[in-house]
């Protein structure tokens, strides 16, 4: 929400979009896991792997967050730098 200060339903709109279709996917996987004969307990593989993923998602979302902060695109270079 930080980020989308000029779009806020929009970006709010997106997060429950991107929340309702991990639900969605994991629940196919889980019921694939289940129907190709792996058996029940094959869908907590299913949620470690998600749930793995999806730490990586955020892992890769903070690092672009960071690289973009200092990148030397956003670097002014008509302000005097602060020493």
């Amino acid at each position: 929400m930080e980020r989308a200060s000029t779009a806020p339903t929009l970006a709010s709109a997106i997060n429950i979009g991107a929340f309702n279709l991990g639900n969605a996917i994991a629940a196919w996987l889980g019921g694939l896991a289940i129907s190709s004969g792996f058996g029940y307990a094959s869908v907590n593989w299913v949620r470690a792997l998600m749930t793995l993923a999806g730490l990586g998602l955020a892992a890769l979302s903070v690092a672009l967050a960071r690289h973009k902060a200092t990148s030397p695109a956003d670097v002014d270079l008509y302000e005097p730098a602060h020493v």
